[in-house]
Order: structure tokens, then C-alpha cells, then sequence
């Protein structure tokens, strides 16, 4: 791959994710923007060495190094030993940003990867795509787009597990003594003691691994817990569900059960036994 492409853009292939722009160069241009790129970009390396500059810092991108960039972030990127063959694609739409968000991505991102091929596998294909004058294409490109960027997250998590003692271990016991306790209201200091640790580390470390408070995973296996009892037991009453799923009041398992489902539990019921 040694050339460009620049998908066109119809109101009928706008879609909420959508291409922009995809190919490679076997020995990339010195690029430099000041004022950075208009579009969300995602480069890897294919051989050779760059380097990135961005936010006052120096990256070397060397084979199976990519880097996710945001729109209007300044950065700079060269050859540093050639030829530096790089694959791209450019995009945008108005669910990306709440995409990358909940993938966990912000502003700009690194990333090394032990084989690559799947990603540049996904690039190819919408290189191969996007010169169609279909209106299909769009569509194509954008299912081959999402599916890059969910891969981008699993080696995201790969990597994160790999790197010395995984948080998601250390925080088996917690997870496993909120699963058999839920019912119980049990304190995040009953959470805590569980890795000898203090409230505030499991708060920080558990918000850092799942981007949620303890109690906020709680309270999505309550719901969960809940709407399996309201389904399968239908003898049972609504107070009783609320104090199995962990709720001695039940006017507030209600509204919190509300909030999360937007109808409430014998709402619930109903929209279910009907489809049985």
C-alpha cells in the first residue's frame, strides 16, 4: 500500500462513525500541525522508526507501534530511520468521541502491540472499500472502522493485564465478596478488608479498573439480580424482590430500579410475561 484515499462523504453514509480517509506510505512524510488534524486519526507502524512529538513529549514509533490521535491536538512525527512505512485511517462522526470515551481513550494514545496484523488486516479492508461510488460503502467502511477500534481496546485491556500484577486480579476477592453479599448491604469497608486494604485505595483502584465506584457495580448487579427474580419468580412480590436484591425500602428499589430501566419492576414484569 503506497497511496491514499479519501472516501466520498453522501447525508446517506454519514453515519454516526464513518471514514474519512484511508491508506499508507512506505516511507512516511515528515508531518507537522500546530494546530492538529482536523479528523481523529489511528497510524501504525509497518517497518522502520518515527518519532512522535505531542504535548511536550518524544515517542519512537517503531513496527507494531500505533497512535490514536483526537482532532486539534498539535503533534509532529518524522522518520528516524527509513523507509518508516506507516498504514492510517482518518474519521469522524458524532459518536465517536462518546465511543473512544467509553473504550477508555483520551485526547491521544499509544500503543505496542506483539503482532499487529489483525489491525492492518481491518485497515486493508477498508482500503479495499472505500474507492466503491456505492452507497454501500459507507456502511462497509464504518462496521470495518468500529470493529478496529474495539480491537484497539482489547489490546488496550491485553496490555493493562499483562503489565505487572493485574488490577483485575487484585480485585477478585472484592468482586467475588460483593457477588455473595449484595443482598446484605455490606460497607466498602466490609469490601475493603477483603484486600487488606483501606476504603480510599479500593475507591481509586476499583474506579481505575472499572471506571466505577464499588457501589455503583453494586447496585448494576442488584438490577441484574432483580430483573432475573422478576422474570423467573412471579410469585414473588415486589418487596420481596426488593429485599432479595438488597432493598429493605421498597418505594426506593423502585426509583432506583426506574432510573436504570426507565420503567419500574411491575412494568417490567409485565413487558416480559407478555413475550413468554
Amino acid at each position: 500500500m503506497n497511496n491514499y484515499l479519501f472516501t466520498l462523504i453522501t447525508e446517506e453514509n454519514k453515519l454516526p462513525y464513518y471514514v474519512k480517509g484511508v491508506g499508507g506510505l512506505e516511507n512516511q512524510d515528515h508531518i507537522e500541525r500546530t494546530n492538529g488534524y482536523t479528523d481523529y486519526q489511528w497510524i501504525h507502524c509497518i517497518k522502520g522508526a518515527g518519532k512522535l512529538l505531542i504535548d511536550g513529549k518524544e515517542f519512537i514509533i517503531r513496527k507494531n507501534t500505533g497512535f490514536l490521535l483526537y482532532p486539534g491536538i498539535p503533534h509532529e512525527y518524522y522518520a528516524i530511520e527509513e523507509p518508516w512505512e506507516t498504514h492510517w485511517v482518518t474519521f469522524d462522526g458524532q459518536g465517536v468521541t462518546f465511543l473512544l470515551n467509553s473504550l477508555g481513550f483520551k485526547g491521544y494514545e499509544l500503543m505496542n502491540f506483539k503482532e499487529i496484523k489483525t489491525l492492518d488486516n481491518l485497515i486493508n479492508d477498508i482500503y479495499a472499500a472505500a474507492p466503491s461510488k456505492s452507497l454501500l460503502m459507507g456502511y462497509k467502511c464504518s462496521e470495518k472502522l468500529y470493529s478496529l477500534l474495539i480491537e484497539l481496546r482489547r489490546q488496550k485491556m491485553k496490555e493493562e493485564q499483562a503489565s505487572g500484577v493485574s488490577k483485575l486480579k487484585q480485585l477478585e476477592p472484592v468482586i467475588a465478596f460483593i457477588d455473595t453479599n449484595y443482598s446484605k448491604s455490606p460497607t466498602i469497608e466490609d469490601m475493603a478488608e477483603t484486600i487488606n486494604a483501606s476504603p480510599q485505595y479500593l475507591c481509586r483502584l476499583f474506579n481505575k479498573t472499572f471506571r466505577m465506584r464499588p457501589f455503583v457495580y453494586m447496585t448494576l448487579l442488584r438490577m441484574q439480580k432483580a430483573k432475573e427474580l422478576l422474570i423467573q419468580d412471579t410469585a414473588l412480590s415486589i418487596k420481596d424482590v426488593a429485599e432479595a436484591s438488597g432493598y429493605n425500602d421498597t418505594s426506593y428499589f423502585c426509583s432506583i430500579f426506574k432510573k436504570h430501566e426507565a420503567v419500574t419492576p411491575s412494568e417490567f414484569r409485565m413487558l416480559h410475561s407478555q413475550n413468554r
